[in-house]
């Protein structure tokens, strides 16, 4: 790509910022991503050609400068990601850091990776953070854990549910965003996996009352549980004939609990006993049901044709 190709690149790139702040309904996300990927695909060649990079850097350098980083959420986390991915993949020398250095100098943590976990990851689970678009915020959760699985710790591919759940909701996510780019996306159907122990014990359902941010992950990485109204009866039904033979392993045991709680295994019998009476009674009233609008609407159809024929 030319130098003045990419010098144009970047110019868009900083007035779709303008956009967004000043005029978020002409924004347009798609040519966002477009620009922004287009200006990341040169990046690599400029670890040979010093000058342009040198060139490219003085250019972001200008456009860094031109307002304060904080001026929106999109301007922090797409400037800084941004620059900093330059500087980790482009600047081989030490000649092509100053946009770098620059957006380095206002961090308040100055080290890459705690930076992008305790600073911009918290952005991104803020509520209305990029006016609620949510394709925003998928792009730069992906970017960041991008990020971190190229230049930070590798991830560790046994994780426990225990260490899972002593992060932080947004690590969390974090964390599912990196092994899905480095495990596969298809990663909760391995029975082995974090992810599915994760759906099984119903953790991402918890997750998921968070905030909407956090509904929108889970239900677009598919990890929701679909529960209908036969899918609840059956777990539940599960539940209580486990519980059921369990207390049955021990003849002692089980006239103790019957004896303390025979009110209680009355309900559930009674329950059981509805629930499937249901099963059955109610499939077989709809179908008569069926049946006898099919009939009318025959009575009907033939009343009309009777009548066009008199």
């Amino acid at each position: 790509m030319e130098a003045d190709t990419i010098k144009t690149y970047v110019e868009d790139l900083f007035k779709y910022l303008k956009t967004y702040e000043k005029n978020y309904s002409q924004f347009k996300t798609e040519a966002f991503f477009q620009t922004y990927n287009g200006i990341y695909a040169v990046f690599q060649a400029l670890q040979q050609q010093r000058d342009k990079a040198v060139e490219l850097d003085y250019v972001f350098l200008d456009r860094v400068r031109e307002k304060p980083l904080t001026e929106s959420d999109l301007r922090q986390i797409a400037v800084q990601t941004l620059i900093t991915f330059f500087e980790s993949v482009a600047d081989t020398d030490g000649r092509s850091n100053q946009a770098y250095s620059h957006c380095r100098g206002i961090r308040p943590v100055k080290q890459d990776v705690p930076f992008f976990e305790k600073h911009l990851l918290p952005l991104l689970f803020k509520e209305g953070c990029f006016k609620d678009n949510f394709r925003l915020n998928a792009f730069f959760l992906n970017e960041v854990a991008r990020y971190l699985n190229k230049f930070g710790k590798r991830i560790q591919v046994d994780l426990t549910p225990e260490k899972f759940n002593a992060m932080s909701d947004p690590m969390k996510f974090l964390e599912l965003a990196r092994r899905r780019l480095e495990l596969g996306e298809d990663i909760l159907e391995d029975r082995e996996s974090l992810e599915f122990h994760l759906q099984r014990v119903d953790a991402f359902t918890k997750l998921k009352s968070k905030g909407k941010v956090y509904r929108q992950y889970l239900s677009t990485w598919s990890y929701l549980k679909r529960r209908n109204f036969w899918s609840k009866f059956k777990n539940w039904f599960s539940e209580f004939w486990g519980k059921f033979l369990g207390a049955s392993s021990s003849g002692r045991y089980l006239r103790l609990v019957i004896s303390q709680r025979s009110p209680a295994y009355l309900t559930y019998t009674i329950i059981v006993i509805l629930f499937l009476t249901a099963a059955v009674v109610v499939p077989i009233l709809w179908n008569k049901h069926n049946q006898r609008q099919l009939e009318e609407f025959k009575e009907r159809a033939a009343e009309v044709h009777r009548r066009a024929g008199g």
